[in-house]
């Protein structure tokens, strides 16, 4: 079954034009040059306002640090004319969507306001839309996965899984590889597939979980895939140059390629490294995703983020909030029903008013919350049914961080609450408008990675859109290859 399913591939893929000829991002439509792009990017999220709603007035800090006041007050204001806080949210979400005009609006006369939107807010919402990579799949090969690979996987996992290892092998043929090294292997549905479909390909499959690792071997098992064609290691994809040792001892001398689907924070760093100094380490396809878990460059971590230097010589950096934003794909989120939106229910909004308030009172009163570990930022461990009330969310809430509930009184939490409960509209839209630059902060980590790969004279090096956006919406995939293969040297 393996072979002929590799046969039909083999043919599928000799008509279809190898996705690697194209040796640069596709840019969105007003650019034609990946300098002139990266300084706007780099630009654009450098100006005031941008800085403001990706960290530097945190949303949980906004009725502290008056936030919503800092906002142009065209835009405030317009806003506060919209009958209902979420349909504003959704005229902002839609301005940025790659299949629609900024200037439209996809609600019925009644549910606008009677202003029309502010010029102003309609630039820079066409504006953080022109700056963001295309984000539609760029057309490409894919696989149909047997009944025995996708029946533990989800949807989602097949549709990537089937994309992701037409890409790889098709590499593979190409440039006469026969080792692929998963890093951040999961439960290895990319491994094992390609060592399930073509039995010329030796796998290396490695992640740091041991449940993940253990979960992986059970599968391949279960399909017959023997450990000469797949091994399964757990080692935790730091850096360190054991880790490379331990792949150039496998490789044996053979060419390899290297891959990541969804690596993690700076995994994707640490594999674009592995890929410029591990010499048996031909081609490199990852995918990122869990942008917030990326590690800031700082005295402490030379080796952090950004990592190309044209990126470090524009002094770029990213705050925490800025990379979390990153994570969001607001334009796949489901549209509010008319029924929620006249009953004007939304426990996101709630859930982010309350903590707005709370943090405003604890403030007030000049009480410290201890925080967990290193976070900058206490976790508050709310559940379903704390936000029956605000008097429940904050008594939780302080349990959560050791503050005694005898240093605020129901009364004050109440008064607090009656102050500010008008406030939720405000608090969901700053929130929003920090998540619209999801695509444009993705986009800079991309480029970021882009550049550093070309620095080091990789070749083919591109931003492949290698998913269904609305079914992955971390779709990119940062491809190279090395300009002159070589074999590894111990």
């Amino acid at each position: 079954m393996p072979h002929q399913v590799s046969q039909i591939f083999l043919k599928a893929c000799s008509r279809v034009l190898s996705l690697t000829a194209m040796v640069s991002p596709t840019l969105p439509s007003s650019y034609d040059s990946i300098e002139d792009y990266t300084a706007h990017l780099c630009h654009f999220l450098d100006t005031p306002l941008v800085r403001q709603i990706t960290g530097g007035i945190h949303v949980n800090d906004a009725l502290l640090r008056n936030g919503w006041q800092a906002l142009p007050q065209e835009w405030t204001d317009w806003w506060s004319s919209w009958p209902r806080h979420r349909l504003a949210q959704q005229d902002l979400i839609d301005g940025i969507d790659e299949g629609l005009d900024p200037a439209s609006c996809r609600f019925s006369k009644q549910a606008q306001p009677a202003e029309s939107r502010p010029a102003s807010l309609t630039d820079w919402l066409a504006r953080l839309k022109s700056l963001a990579l295309p984000r539609s799949r760029r057309p490409g090969p894919t696989l149909a996965l047997p009944e025995a690979l996708t029946a533990h996987m989800k949807p989602k996992k097949v549709s990537e899984v089937s994309a992701a290892a037409a890409y790889i092998h098709n590499v593979c043929q190409r440039r006469g590889i026969t080792r692929i090294v998963d890093m951040g292997s999961g439960q290895g549905y990319l491994s094992i597939s390609l060592a399930y479909l073509f039995p010329y390909l030796r796998c290396l499959a490695m992640d740091g979980s041991e449940t993940q690792v253990a979960a992986s071997r059970s599968a391949a098992a279960a399909l017959g895939i023997p450990e000469t064609r797949l091994k399964q290691v757990v080692h935790w994809v730091d850096g360190s140059r054991d880790l490379a040792f331990l792949v150039e001892d496998w490789a044996e001398g053979e060419r390899c390629m290297l891959v990541g689907l969804h690596a993690c924070g700076s995994l994707s760093e640490h594999m674009a490294r592995y890929f410029a100094t591990v010499s048996c380490i031909d081609a490199l396809a990852v995918v990122g995703c869990c942008y917030n878990h990326i590690v800031p460059r700082s005295p402490a971590s030379p080796a952090g983020f950004p990592i190309s230097s044209a990126l470090r010589e524009r002094n770029v950096s990213l705050s925490a909030t800025a990379l979390m934003t990153a994570c969001q794909a607001p334009n796949n989120w489901t549209r509010p029903s008319p029924e929620c939106v006249a009953a004007g229910d939304s426990m996101f909004s709630k859930r982010r008013l309350y903590r707005s308030i709370l943090e405003k009172l604890l403030h007030d009163k000049g009480i410290k919350v201890n925080n967990v570990g290193d976070e900058k930022r206490p976790r508050w461990g709310i559940r379903k049914q704390d936000m029956a009330t605000f008097i429940k969310y904050a008594r939780r809430s302080m349990d959560c961080t050791d503050v005694a509930h005898e240093t605020i009184t129901d009364a004050e939490l109440m008064a607090y609450e009656e102050r500010y409960s008008d406030c939720e509209g405000q608090i969901a839209i700053l929130w929003t408008l920090g998540v619209l630059c999801s695509k444009v902060v993705e986009s800079l980590i991309a480029m970021d990675r882009y550049c550093y790969l070309q620095e080091q004279g990789a070749e083919g090096v591109d931003v492949v859109p290698i998913f269904d956006f609305k079914v992955s919406p971390r779709n990119l995939m940062v491809v190279a290859e090395k300009a002159q293969a070589a074999g590894c040297n111990h």
